[in-house]
């Protein structure tokens, strides 16, 4: 991959991520990257054949290299090897061991990838040793462990895939003690967790406390680009809100609702809410696979389950009933503005008239509709909280979803599908001010609704952390 050159502050942290094969080591450094193109990631043991670097930075200061390195496949033997080789050279550190059985690669063909692990390792200021917590306690880990230890550098072991693994997690957290290494970390590469991220830059301040003011800078930086990140995805969310709730399509009242009426709004709901979804990936760098492989009920872009579906509305916990209109709300004049409440055209000049020009002004266009026996004709309240639910469970997932997930996971259902307290009167707002639908306003009443609307889509702790 190509490097891009910085100034730091701070000598680069060398970190050698290491392993049995297919234990996640490609897969740490995606999620750590937000890249799920980085490397090779496949069932096939030994797909990460040579020693590739990658660079995490904190605005422009490299703090970390990492290095991603084949997988041990056969440690016994090399342990052996080891041990044999031990026998006949003199070397005062077990370092030394491993150096002269680098410079002798000729002679042990069959550990060609171990030597690259090994030459890394002792190239490296700590070793990130990755661990499949669903494997079986074996002989061979210990080995690996064993041999990674003579290169005298901090170990740090990573445990993997513990999602319902409790019970292994702690059979290999007790191994792992039999070797004296009690700073472990669990830190799962498909379900994703912000906070375990931090936890490993604050166990590597602990190995490496010559380095703590360099690793708490990249702390800091993690957590504002994480938390700038959750904020633009619900101020995109509250940007699509706007545009539905806002939505109004006038009808001449002798002509009625038609069919073309209904299916225009419902498809301007519809593209509103795909170019949201594309949005929302581009924002935690995902793709289209991404959200197939999520099993959301989306595919080419669009939401499987269409937002005018009964099993949608059902899904959500609402419950609209048949209505023959499939999402649409019609009211005449500004009657949608008062809530609903039907207004006789006189009626309704007269509240305007009481309520000064700056009211007759506001809603000029719905006294016209009115006068001239018009509707409007928009997206109902069902329609409009059901896409604050579905985009919050979005939300949630995508900021739980690592970025070397591969196979088919099982959506969270801990997302509540609870509207909140004053949802209703936040859309009447909407509603009362369509102008929002193309421009957001720097009015204090619009940016009150989209300070509380983002705080309702992350105020749930697994979102905001």
């Amino acid at each position: 991959m190509t490097e891009i050159k910085h100034e730091s502050s701070y000598p680069a942290i060398n970190i050698a991520v290491v392993g049995h094969t297919n234990a996640g080591k490609t897969s740490l450094i995606r999620t750590l990257l937000r890249d799920d193109q980085f490397g090779n990631i496949d069932e096939t043991a030994g797909t990460t054949r040579s020693v590739e670097k990658s660079i995490i930075f904190a605005g422009d200061d490299a703090v970390l290299n990492l290095f991603d390195t084949p997988g041990f496949e056969d440690s016994s033997a090399l342990l052996q090897a080891l041990e044999d080789l031990s026998k006949t050279v003199e070397a005062k550190l077990p370092a030394d061991l491993l150096r002269n059985l680098i410079s002798q690669t000729e002679k042990y063909p069959d550990f060609e990838q171990e030597t690259k692990v090994l030459r890394q390792s002792l190239n490296s200021d700590v070793l990130l040793y990755i661990i499949d917590v669903r494997e079986p306690l074996l002989g061979k880990y210990s080995d690996e462990v064993e041999i990674l230890s003579k290169a005298g550098k901090p170990i740090l072991p990573v445990f993997n895939f513990i999602a319902g693994n409790s019970e292994s997690l702690r059979r290999w957290r007790e191994q792992m003690a039999q070797f004296n290494l009690h700073a472990a970390l669990e830190f799962d590469t498909v379900a994703f967790d912000f906070e375990a991220e931090k936890r490993l830059y604050q166990k590597l301040q602990s190995l490496l406390e010559q380095r703590y003011d360099a690793l708490q800078t990249l702390i800091e930086y993690r957590q504002e680009i994480w938390n700038n990140l959750v904020q633009a995805a619900a101020q995109r969310i509250f940007q699509l809100l706007t545009e539905v709730a806002c939505y109004r399509r006038e009808v001449a009242v002798e002509e009625g609702i038609s069919d073309a009426d209904v299916a225009s709004m419902q498809a301007f709901v519809r593209e509103a809410e795909r170019l949201a979804l594309r949005d929302l990936l581009t924002i935690f760098a995902f793709t289209q696979r991404d959200v197939d492989l999520q099993q959301l009920a989306v595919r080419d872009g669009q939401w499987e389950l269409d937002i005018f579906s009964p099993h949608a509305l059902k899904d959500f916990g609402l419950n609209a009933g048949a209505t023959a209109l499939k999402g649409a709300a019609a009211g005449a004049g500004i009657d949608l503005m008062v809530g609903g409440m039907s207004l006789g055209a006189a009626a309704m000049l007269g509240a305007a008239l009481g309520a000064g020009w700056a009211t007759l002004r506001r809603y000029q266009h719905e006294l016209v509709a009115a006068w001239q026996g018009h509707k409007w004709l928009c997206a109902d309240d069902d329609t409009v909280s059901l896409l604050y639910l579905r985009q919050r469970k979005l939300l949630h997932t995508l900021t739980q979803r690592g970025h070397a997930a591969q196979n088919n996971i099982q959506l969270s259902d801990n997302v509540e599908h609870a509207l909140p307290r004053r949802w209703h009167k936040a859309v009447k707002v909407l509603r009362q001010n369509p102008k929002w639908q193309h421009k957001p306003s720097s009015s204090p009443e619009y940016q009150k609704l989209q300070t509380d609307v983002i705080d309702w889509l992350t105020s749930d702790e697994n979102v905001t952390r």
